[in-house]
């Protein structure tokens, strides 16, 4: 599958992640969430095309673990040791199952609701 989950419309959204891998584990927050896969804010992301274990916490009583595998790393402006280190991945799902994609769709509807609630309520 050469499908690249950037492409795809994502909805901006910080939920808590636990990535767990055959190195261990790597607590991170999504910055933009699909169906198909994550931007992932992260100190230390595991290495490229690595496969993990993704658990998002979408809120205090449901969290959702998916298949993924790192796709991209991010990188961003040096620190002050002057290296570039990656600050972030992004992360393909793999495997997800049909019910954990209706929860990704209905978690994707319910936030493109909420913003259009609120800009109704602006008007």
């Amino acid at each position: 599958m050469n499908e690249k989950p950037y492409n795809y419309p994502a909805i901006k959204a910080r939920y808590p992640v636990t990535l767990l891998t055959a190195e261990g584990h790597v607590h991170g927050e999504t910055r933009l969430i699909n169906n198909r896969g994550a931007l992932i804010r992260c100190h230390q992301p595991p290495r490229l095309h690595e496969a993990a274990t993704v658990s998002i916490d979408i809120s205090e009583n449901e969290t959702l673990m998916v298949e993924a595998e790192v796709v991209r790393l991010e990188f961003y402006e040096p620190d002050n040791n002057d290296e570039v280190a990656p600050r972030g991945m992004v992360v393909r799902f793999t495997n997800s199952s049909a019910i954990g994609r209706k929860r990704l769709r209905n978690l994707i509807a319910k936030h493109y609701l909420q913003k259009l609630n609120r800009l109704a309520a602006k008007k």
